[in-house]
């Protein structure tokens, strides 16, 4: 049977990994050679990318101070020996106590808190929430990137074009747009990109 001290590390482990890959792809890092965010002694700790999370003011407040409570919970299990349950754990965070069991209830009585299967149900719910968060962040990430990419390519493909032989770009004309059409059908158009494009279309027009 899983321990409580188990479970906490598991969860710890695999959102610290998460933190890791957004941390990377927010600060243009290859995270598999970083010393901060890779598998080296060099790495930043659980607590500091958490922090670094919050100074660079990417989370909102309640999802900042959800981590913090997180963190909390799992130093007090990865460092404490005596403590083996979450009545344990927020006997040392006590001024966390309140925040924590509101995700389950605003009102829990006296008993409440002093019942681990309150406490089991409110870390469930505190991980839930947490990776919901993650994931969804890093698929937007990851599919604002894919986007800058196209866009990035799409530009120089029209731009090398329009520097191309004169003699031979009318030639070249039906194998550019069969190649370009694919990069330009994944693209989600912004301002700056269709500026950009209808600049180039018109430099094209012209020579």
């Amino acid at each position: 049977m899983e321990t409580t001290r188990a479970k906490v590390i598991e969860k710890a482990v695999g959102f610290e990994e998460l933190i890791s890959q957004l941390l990377s792809m927010l600060l243009d890092i290859d995270k598999n050679s970083s010393k901060s965010f890779g598998n080296q002694s060099s790495t930043l700790s659980f607590n500091a990318k958490i922090n670094l999370l919050i100074d660079l003011k990417f989370i909102t407040t309640e999802v900042g101070k959800d981590f913090v409570l997180f963190a909390e919970i799992r130093n007090k299990f990865a460092h404490a020996l005596n403590v083996d349950t979450f009545v344990k754990c927020f006997e040392i965070i006590h001024d966390s106590r309140n925040r924590f069991l509101k995700k389950m209830s605003d009102e829990i009585s006296k008993i409440d808190q002093n019942d681990e299967s309150v406490y089991a149900s409110c870390f469930e719910i505190l991980c839930f929430e947490l990776g919901i968060w993650l994931r969804e962040t890093l698929k937007m990430i990851s599919d604002k990137k894919s986007q800058d990419l196209n866009k990035i390519g799409a530009i120089e493909m029209i731009r090398s074009f329009v520097q191309y032989d004169s003699s031979k770009r009318e030639k070249e004309y039906k194998h550019f747009i069969e190649t370009i059409q694919p990069v330009i059908a994944k693209i989600i158009p912004d301002e700056k990109f269709l500026e950009e494009y209808k600049r180039l279309l018109k430099d094209a027009e012209e020579k």
